[in-house]
């Protein structure tokens, strides 16, 4: 069973990354291309004018964007949760629609809900988007609605909140360190903070993991 603290959250990340680097360097960077391709369509097709059809164009572009990229992280979070259960990282897992609609939905819901707690002078922001980390999580792997998943999220990070703020802290750090080293430790960076966050959400749902 898992332990809920940042030490082995962060030492199984570790693990599990150096056990399928070459899959996770592939998956990472495949995850790379397709954020450029996803950007310069966006920035071609994103009209430049400011009249009521060109604004009413760019919304609808940039949604499109924001759910393009969503489906693509999609495929990094399902590498994260494979490797607890013992597979391996693919490519594969980029192009996988199994439980896409919940997630998105929640992806969204929470993306509003951090929008208006920023406006409500940022720290409301920060504070939901803690308690709502693993609602994403949940809705992947799970395939439950958005409210179900951000409920129970919000439930795990108030009954648990030092230990799980601790872990999110130092994944959020873990995170940041790779992409300050030119960008390309973020390679090493994104996959260990991911599966430390995942060994949590399996710690926090009582199941377990695979050594």
């Amino acid at each position: 069973m898992p332990q809920l603290d940042v030490g082995s959250a962060i030492s199984y990340g570790w693990k599990k990354f150096t056990e399928n680097v070459g899959p996770f360097i592939i998956l990472m960077l495949a995850v790379f291309v397709a954020f450029i391709v996803i950007s310069i369509i966006q920035s071609v097709l994103t009209p430049n004018g400011s009249g009521v059809v060109a604004l009413m164009w760019s919304a609808f572009i940039g949604v499109l964007a924001y759910v393009v990229t969503t489906i693509v992280q999609a495929g990094v979070y399902r590498a994260g949760l494979g490797v607890t259960k013992g597979e391996k990282p693919s490519v594969a897992q980029l192009t996988d629609t199994t439980n896409i609609v919940p997630y998105i939905l929640t992806i969204l819901l929470v993306g509003v809900g951090a929008f208006i707690g920023f406006v409500l002078c940022i720290i409301p922001g920060i504070i939901w988007l803690i308690f709502t980390a693993y609602a994403p999580i949940l809705a992947l792997d799970k395939g439950i609605g958005p409210v179900e998943a951000i409920t129970q999220s919000i439930n795990w990070v108030k009954d648990n909140f030092g230990q799980v703020f601790v872990i999110l802290l130092v994944s959020y750090i873990v995170y940041i360190v790779g992409f300050c080293l030119c960008g390309v430790g973020a390679l090493v960076s994104i996959p260990v903070a991911l599966v430390a966050m995942i060994y949590s959400y399996r710690a926090l749902s009582n199941e377990t993991v695979v050594a």
